[in-house]
């Protein structure tokens, strides 16, 4: 049996390119061995001439074949005698990889290496590039030398832990142990979402049912067209209700000659047609499911719909529960013409409402910190949220591109059992960030991307018994 590891997050390391910060922040004893070589005479030219790194590379066999045009290499010399080399990858807008570097018995004598990554630093000084990535290992010797050159640390992960063991995280808070919530009747709670929603209401099972009751409630003819406006993402949210409800209903990207209108409040952000569009006279369903704690007032996201949806299994960790907002319905309505009547499951909704309802204010500021958290890691990667933070956040929006595209980002991410959404074609990937995450798991979560942008992330050395 050949084991595999590297599924644990550790740390990687990160140079500052800004001489002043990397003189700052570099080790002692890196700043010694810099020196060392200066004092000696250390000469560093450019080149393309592979074969020379192939002198002073550990095992040529292993070496890239050839060198692509946005790399560099640098050759270290002492006199006239080759001692080292490095080459660099461009992996992001602004973080260079340490992908290849070695040295001879010569060079280590004056720590060539050091002198070769400070080399770097002031080649790169005034690029666009900010950080040299020096690299991570599981080696411990080797994660030492690399944590030398350390100015920045980064949390990485490279594979999924074991099944048995890999956790799952999502958009939705619900983990099992919620299951366990302590039965007690503190608020109103009908009073409450009453006052918060300013209109009647009806529990409905989940929001999926919700919105479908919402259409519904509308009367429209089998097929109608219905036009879709939302905030963001529009394209994946079409195609979600298309595989939804695709059966009764036509749904159109902005047609504004339809029997209906919808408005999705796409991952928390506002959609900013949604009071333009209730001025005519199509009836308008807005979908508030990733909407909460809108800003009060007699207008505001939620109030400008005939019926507006919203779903608390996105919000809060409970398994199940929505509202539909603008009428209450009664039970043999909602078992006669909406087909979705549960009443224990309604009564299980109000209960875990009585403690999580309170606390919606504590969860906003928790999912408005994972935000940060997650803006402060992908920043070091030249990367940025796609909008502004909403208030509070559903999800953390990152803003993808080519190599690390949306598609690929999420999929990189459902092999950890992070279960993310995304539109490919507005670049929008939606991380999770609810209040049951801790700074921990937004490195977790990021750790397992940031081993995607390291080139060497899919390196399995081979078991001895194998290369006997």
């Amino acid at each position: 049996m050949h084991y595999i590891g590297k599924d644990v997050l550790t740390q990687g390391s990160l140079l500052h390119l800004d001489p002043r910060v990397a003189k700052e922040r570099l080790r002692s004893r890196a700043k010694q061995g810099i020196r060392k070589a200066q004092r000696a005479g250390i000469r560093v030219e450019e080149s393309r001439d592979l074969s020379q790194m192939a002198r002073v590379w550990y095992n040529p066999d292993t070496l890239t074949s050839h060198l692509e045009p946005e790399q560099r290499m640098f050759l270290a010399y002492l006199k006239d005698q080759l001692i080292g080399g490095i080459i660099v990858t461009p992996v992001t807008s602004n973080t260079l990889f340490y992908h290849y570097g070695g040295t001879n018995e010569a060079g280590r004598a004056i720590e060539a290496n050091a002198y070769l990554f400070w080399h770097v630093v002031e080649t790169f000084r005034d690029s666009p590039y900010e950080y040299l990535d020096v690299g991570v290992s599981f080696r411990p010797e080797l994660q030492h030398y690399f944590q030398k050159y350390c100015t920045q640390p980064y949390p990485i992960l490279f594979r999924p832990p074991p099944e048995e063991v890999c956790p799952r995280l999502a958009l939705e808070p619900f983990m099992p142990s919620d299951l366990d919530w302590p039965e007690q009747q503190l608020v109103a709670i009908n009073t409450q979402l009453l006052e918060y929603f300013d209109a009647e209401f009806t529990y409905m099972p989940s929001g999926a049912f919700a919105l479908q009751s919402a259409l519904r409630a509308l009367h429209l003819p089998d097929q109608a067209l219905v036009g879709v406006w939302a905030s963001v993402g529009e394209s994946a949210y079409l195609k979600q209700l298309t595989d939804s409800y695709g059966d009764h209903f036509v749904f159109r990207a902005r047609e504004k000659d339809a029997a209906a209108y919808l408005i999705g409040h796409r991952w928390g952000v506002p959609c900013c047609e949604a009071e333009a569009l209730s001025a005519g006279a199509v009836p308008l369903v807005e979908d508030c499911r990733d909407l909460l704690y809108d800003v009060p007032g007699d207008q505001h996201s939620g109030s400008f719909g005939k019926y507006a949806v919203y779903d608390f299994t996105r919000w809060f960790p409970m398994p199940y529960g929505a509202a539909l907002v603008g009428e209450y319905f009664p039970d043999r309505h909602v078992w006669d013409h909406f087909h979705c009547l549960d009443v224990t499951k309604r009564n299980v909704v109000r209960e875990m409402l009585q403690t999580h309802w309170p606390r919606r204010m504590d969860y906003a500021r928790a999912r408005a910190a994972n935000w940060a958290r997650y803006a402060e890691l992908f920043r070091l990667l030249g990367m940025e949220a796609a909008c502004a933070a909403p208030e509070p956040p559903l999800a953390f929006l990152l803003r993808c591109a080519p190599p690390y595209t949306a598609d690929a980002i999420t999929n990189r991410l459902a092999e950890f059992r992070i279960l993310c959404e995304m539109d490919e074609r507005d670049g929008i990937a939606a991380l999770p960030c609810h209040a049951g995450l801790t700074a921990r798991h937004i490195e977790y979560i990021f750790g397992a991307f940031r081993g995607m942008v390291n080139p060497c992330h899919t390196f399995v050395r081979t078991d001895p018994a194998e290369a006997a």
